[in-house]
């Protein structure tokens, strides 16, 4: 075991020292040059020329086979140049390059004079038929033709064909609970969450929202949901946001929504009113503001973008009411206050771009955020509901790129997710207050019922990446190595060692708990060192890749107070919970059958791992696996609706 992780490692070290990283979902430019006579051109000159490239220009020189491959070009609008001593130069315009896709662009030049340039517009391709691995972008047109409400993970989901995310109606779901933690892809589960290419989840389960997308700061969004290459761990759906960029112009926008139940129709009529349904669900209000600035600091230098965007929901829940008697064994249902939900949210955010020289480039983003949920969805009594108030909360994040020549690239990206959200009682609700289900509906109320309520609730996840990529026309090389860490700290109890159940009115059982007390959980290492080769014959392109995971978390030492049920406990660490290590190899290719850059065949076949947080090592804390609950049965024959019992006795005695 010590000779393996020294060669482990060592092989990072390796990979350290020479291959800093090549973000997922990069876009670029490949296709072949012919004379008018079907020969293949080595040693053509080709330029791809972008208003949203800091650099202006990316050049590359074709190979021997006349094919030639540009890496790394940020989304937009690109126009192709090839030039040849003793042939004209060629100009391909109108090239959308989106997210995640290599553009095939071929060129027959005509022998002609360098002088001379002929200009061919067209329609942008379609089809990448360079890799295997099946993306849908959603693109900054189709999100600002959205509502601004309906920017959220899960709602872009929604709009992709084949998946399924939260169900939303003009964005009353709120965001939260649209932010994709339940998303399908025929079948297949395990989903990633990015921002340019390096995770956003928290440690609270696999896929669980921790950052919260604003919309306003991604220019476009990768969903990947099949045939993915090495540079990842998961076979689910792969969410990648790409960041908006300045530019050498000064540019702002301004967006606004609102609306409320003025907008909404009414269907409770007479009929369901008898029938005892007094209030309806409806939106009380709704609304999402937010603007954005970019420009240049120093043209041609450096470049930032900011974009600050303020929204929220609250929403009425029809039949359900605050409660007059809260604190007291009764529901009494207040008809002059019907229950809602509510949340909002604020994103201040930015980016700053520095092409610190010709090779260097760096950026910076950062996008701090505060948002309550202060009450969410839930069969309960207003009361009843904890706040959950996100601050900190954000994400902060740099890169770096080094185009070294114009075949060999490095990048380096770094990332930290903070997610903090403790817990609160409602106000006026006190700390020694009793929750109260009711067994023959699962109503409560009084106090929250989960035990997992409390402060601090700090769950946030560190990222790392670095690679190398070698491209020649027709063969691309990659390697690299990606490093997570998290830390999750769970406050558990911030109210109610005991609480009460009660069937038709009955008292009818009671909980005891041993909180408060605080878990304490970390991935220690989430490794994934990849290579990536692909290599395009004619019309065949093949992908190979091959991955090595490594994941490694462990409990912290623990310790618990005395309550009044149980005395003080003392938790040693665990370690290796779990220690993973897996080979996971990926084979695809693609066929471009007419050789046009048009139609193409592709397969894929690959071992794949489930995501995982703290899910493991939560599942083996020693302090979340002893006995934190008991519940007894409590007879309550006096009808005081209090046990008149010992309860620090676990032995049956009074009414318990």
């Amino acid at each position: 075991m010590e000779q393996r992780c020294r060669w482990l490692v060592g092989f990072v070290g390796a990979l350290l020292v020479a291959a800093p990283a090549w973000a997922q979902q990069a876009s670029g430019i490949a296709g072949v040059v012919r004379d008018t006579s079907g020969a293949v051109l080595p040693g053509v000159t080709v330029e791809a020329a972008s208003p949203v490239l800091i650099e202006k220009v990316r050049t590359v020189v074709s190979d021997g086979e006349g094919r030639y491959n540009i890496i790394d070009l940020r989304p937009g609008a690109y126009v192709v140049t090839f030039s040849l001593s003793g042939f004209n130069t060629l100009k391909r315009e109108g090239i959308v390059l989106p997210a995640g896709f290599t553009a095939t662009v071929n060129a027959d030049l005509q022998v002609g004079s360098l002088e001379e340039t002929i200009t061919v517009s067209g329609s942008s391709p379609l089809v990448d038929t360079q890799n295997t691995n099946q993306t849908k972008v959603v693109s900054e047109e189709l999100l600002s033709a959205l509502p601004t409400s309906s920017k959220t993970v899960g709602s872009l989901i929604n709009i992709t064909p084949g998946l399924t995310g939260a169900q939303d109606v003009g964005g009353s779901a709120g965001t939260y609970a649209t932010q994709g933690n339940n998303l399908g892809a025929h079948g297949k589960t395990g989903n990633k969450f990015s921002f340019d290419g390096m995770r956003t989840e928290n440690m609270e389960g696999a896929g669980s929202a921790g950052y919260i997308l604003n919309p306003l700061l991604v220019e476009e969004t990768t969903i990947e949901t099949a045939g993915v290459s090495a540079e990842s761990n998961v076979s689910g759906i792969a969410v990648n946001a790409i960041p908006k960029e300045g530019g050498n112009s000064f540019r702002f926008s301004v967006t606004g929504m609102f609306a409320n139940d003025k907008f909404q129709s009414d269907n409770l009529d007479d009929a369901l009113r008898a029938r005892g349904l007094t209030t309806q669900n409806k939106v009380l209000n709704l609304y999402d503001t937010g603007w954005t600035v970019g420009g240049p600091i120093r043209r041609d230098k450096v470049w930032f973008f900011a974009a600050n965007r303020f929204w929220g929901n609250r929403n009425q829940v029809g039949g359900i009411y605050f409660n007059k008697t809260n604190g007291t064994p009764f529901y009494t249902p207040d008809l002059e206050r019907p229950a809602d939900r509510y949340e909002w949210y604020r994103s201040f955010a930015g980016r700053v771009t520095w092409q610190a020289s010709q090779r260097n480039k760096f950026n910076f983003v950062a996008d701090a955020q505060k948002a309550c949920v202060c009450r969410r969805e839930g069969f309960n009594a207003p009361e009843a509901l904890v706040e959950w108030r996100f601050s900190p909360q954000g994400l902060y994040q740099a890169t770096w790129s080094s185009p070294v020549t114009s075949k060999l690239l490095l990048e380096a990206g770094a990332s930290a997710t903070i997610s903090h959200w403790p817990n609160f009682l409602q106000p006026g609700v006190r700390q020694d207050v009793i929750p109260i289900t009711e067994l023959s509906t699962g109503f409560f109320w009084n106090g929250p019922t989960a035990t997992s309520q409390a402060d601090p609730r700090d769950s946030d996840r560190f990222a790392q990446r670095f690679s190398m990529s070698y491209v020649t026309g027709s063969h691309t090389f990659k390697t690299g190595i990606q490093v997570e860490q998290g830390r999750r700290n769970t406050g558990f109890g911030i109210c109610c060692p005991v609480l009460y159940s009660f069937r038709n009115g009955v008292p009818s059982s009671i909980e005891q708990r041993t909180t408060p007390y605080l878990a304490r959980e970390r991935i220690k290492a989430d490794i994934g060192i990849f290579v990536q080769d692909q290599w395009s014959i004619r019309k065949l392109t093949v992908n190979a890749g091959l991955r090595f995971d490594h994941y490694n978390a462990a409990v912290l030492a623990q310790s618990a107070p005395a309550t009044p049920f149980v005395p003080a406990r003392e938790f040693p660490a665990v370690h290796g919970v779990p220690s993973w290590q897996d080979l996971n190899p990926r084979l695809g290719a693609s066929y471009d059958i007419f050789g046009d850059g048009r139609t193409a065949i592709k397969a894929s076949i690959g071992r794949y791992l489930g995501v995982s947080a703290v899910d493991v090592a939560n599942a083996n804390n020693p302090l979340i696996t002893s006995v934190n609950t008991v519940t007894r049965s409590w007879t309550d024959t006096n009808a005081d609706y209090v046990p008149d019992c010992n309860l620090a006795s676990p032995l049956a005695n009074g009414e318990c």
